[in-house]
């Protein structure tokens, strides 16, 4: 536990910075029916810190957010003079081609650089956990500035009006956006980003229709959905950043399914209810019916509910089975550990400001490719293990499976 408190207390209120600020600028981009913009301008931002990395620019350092921050500011300029074009093209459409045009630039950049791939996936997913407090100590006085600045002028910001002075009030508010996106993504990844930004504000607006109460709503959603999403990935070592936008997207499923539940009282509480328990039992009957006329194929429901109880894939396999499943398992293993051993001395490196030379790059290349394809290789021996014990079971698990989801039906009583 203490070990886990150390690691997450300062990404977890680097979550709570980051909600703070783009919670607020969410519910001025839903205002603005301008959805994508944060992506765009985090792909700009994106763009700029490769162009940085091709020049030499350490990750992170002051060269390489220069550079993503005067892309951004050249982005923000040529998103405010998109508004006088929006009465003959949508201005989300011009902000799509925005981001495909930067993110197809950062691929071409990086892709004869040794470490490039690597690259661009620190840069859409971030690695919040490695947030130290010099890195807070800088944002957080950037944010209240920008925030109160926003705040103060949102009354022209709502209608900014036209001609020159229009443009520079919608300049004024993409520049404020552009340094807050340039910021975040350098502590927290493109994807993630985003995830604050819309996830947090589009729950506010579906409960409540004041801007204070749906920003207190977007608040203590997205600290939530921050604290469970760095605690499953501490809990089970995934990425952290993938994890976060994973659970803010379950986040925004599980509030659009309890809205209906919340206006409509006890009966829509149940009809919710009788549609849950009609979707597990058709999902069962086909499975059990999958099963008995497939048993080889994937099968979704069985492999889903393995993963979550390891135990259970070998319960119903004899002791030959086991034996070669067990020892597939543990080669498997073995080789997936050497795999994220060359993984992280390459990304430690490079990251410590120690660039590995084309020579060692090369060997660590065909190291991983070796141990990939020999893991590759157990984890078909387990699949195969696994599909003749299934075959060998399926006229038992497959109408045990149709009669459960049978009496799941939320029959009507006459």
């Amino acid at each position: 536990m203490t070990e886990a408190l150390n690691l997450l207390w300062l990404p977890f209120l680097a979550a709570l910075v980051l909600t703070g600020i783009h919670a607020y600028l969410g519910l001025q981009v839903l205002a603005r029916n301008i959805i994508f913009v944060d992506l765009a301008l985090a792909q700009i931002a994106a763009l700029g810190a490769t162009v940085a990395f091709m020049l030499g620019h350490p990750v992170s350092s002051a060269g390489s957010y220069a550079y993503s921050l005067i892309f951004t500011l050249a982005a923000a300029m040529l998103l405010a003079a998109t508004r006088t074009w929006s009465g003959r093209i949508p201005q989300e459409a011009l902000i799509g081609v925005l981001y495909v045009v930067a993110a197809a630039g950062a691929f071409l950049l990086v892709e004869k650089a040794p470490q490039g791939s690597e690259h661009i996936k620190q840069v859409l997913t971030g690695n919040i956990l490695t947030t130290g407090a010099e890195d807070l100590a800088a944002v957080i006085p950037l944010y209240i500035v920008i925030g109160l600045a926003l705040w103060a002028a949102r009354a022209r910001l709502a209608d900014p009006g036209g001609g020159w002075r229009g443009w520079a009030w919608d300049f004024f508010f993409y520049a404020c956006f552009g340094v807050v996106v340039t910021s975040s993504v350098a502590l927290a990844g493109v994807l993630l980003v985003f995830s604050f930004l819309i996830i947090p504000a589009a729950v506010g607006v579906l409960y409540a229709k004041g801007v204070g109460r749906q920003l207190a709503i977007g608040w203590a959603v997205g600290a939530a959905a921050s604290l469970a999403g760095l605690v499953l990935s501490y809990a089970w070592d995934f990425p952290s950043g993938s994890t976060m936008v994973c659970v803010f997207g379950a986040t925004l499923a599980l509030a659009g399914l309890a809205w209906p539940i919340v206006r409509g009282g006890r009966r829509k509480f149940d009809r919710a209810a009788r549609a849950v328990r009609a979707g597990a039992a058709a999902l069962l009957v086909l499975s059990g019916t999958w099963l008995m006329i497939a048993p080889r194929a994937d099968q979704p429901l069985l492999d889903s509910v393995e993963y979550a109880v390891p135990g259970l894939g070998v319960s119903y396999m004899n002791e030959s089975e086991i034996e070669v499943y067990r020892d597939a398992d543990h080669y498997a293993k073995r080789y997936q550990r050497e795999a994220e051993r060359l993984n992280e001395k390459e990304v430690r490196s490079r990251w410590q400001g120690e660039a590995l030379d084309d020579q060692q790059v090369r060997r660590i290349s065909s190291f991983l490719q070796s141990y990939n394809e020999m893991r590759k290789g157990e984890e078909f021996v387990k699949r195969e293990v696994r599909a003749r014990a299934r075959a060998r079971i399926r006229w038992l698990a497959g109408p045990v499976l149709i009669l459960v989801g049978l009496l799941l039906l939320p029959w009507r009583r006459r």
